[in-house]
């Protein structure tokens, strides 16, 4: 099955201009990748648009305009347009070490069923800068997701991960901003798809300012919350016919 295997990397973009290179070039330099697909916002600022058009000069690079606006879209939007068996939407801040991709593709490589995820909690430096309220908080949070969900993960709500694009394409989303980031995760968890973790660390943002607010994740429990009282069935689209 690896010799079908094809990568797609998405770069959701706002105003990031020089940490949207970087996280790009390297992503590039470890290879593995067969489509880059950048989403922008529709209020992208024109110096981040400039960055994206420079580097989409090459055939297996694009960049599209989300249909409308929230984070959640964004990513909506790539599930419909990647070209390849396998996607991950990747942060065009610099917020995750990069490094991990290497590992990251070839466990999805090897496992190609299953959906291949960061953890920070993994990594002896997974929180550095974080702050130990932050960090305290996040270690509660995972914890009681994993005995509510019943899984062994260590880190759910962050959804870097490479995951098969079918997985994705029979999912029903229902949120729009970020408030739908746990869904890459909760559900497909919930349809028993399989994960394995990748240690990373944490890297504290240089460019912009971070669009994820405190109240965007008080969200993310009321979407995990519905996730978990949703019968799997009710998670996945109608086969049309």
């Amino acid at each position: 099955m690896e010799n079908e295997y094809s990568l797609s990397v998405v770069i959701c973009a706002v105003d990031e201009t020089f940490s949207l290179e970087r996280t790009f070039r390297k992503l590039d330099g470890y290879g593995g990748a067969d489509e880059y697909l950048f989403v922008l916002s529709k209020t992208c600022t024109p110096e981040c648009l400039a960055t994206v058009e420079r580097l989409c000069d090459r055939p297996d690079c694009r960049w599209v305009y989300q249909s409308a606006a929230g984070f959640g879209n964004a990513i909506r939007d790539a599930f419909g347009m990647v070209r390849g068996t396998h996607m991950v939407v990747w942060s065009a801040d610099e917020a995750t070490d990069v490094s991990s991709f290497p590992e990251m593709l070839r466990l999805s490589k090897e496992n190609p069923e299953k959906i291949v995820k960061i953890s920070r909690w993994l990594h002896p430096d997974g929180f550095d800068g974080y702050g130990r309220l932050n960090k305290f908080l996040n270690y509660v949070s995972q914890r009681a997701f994993g005995l509510l969900f019943r899984s062994d993960l260590t880190e759910f709500t962050n959804p870097t991960q490479i995951a098969p694009v079918a997985v994705y394409r029979r999912i029903r989303w229902q949120h729009t901003g970020f408030d739908f980031l746990p869904e890459p995760v909760f559900k497909p968890l919930k349809l028993g798809v399989g994960f394995i973790e990748v240690p990373t660390k944490n890297v504290p943002r240089e460019e912009g300012r971070s669009h994820n607010t405190f109240f965007s994740h008080i969200w993310y429990y009321r979407t995990i919350l519905q996730i978990f009282f949703t019968k799997p069935e009710d998670l996945v689209e109608e086969a049309k016919p």
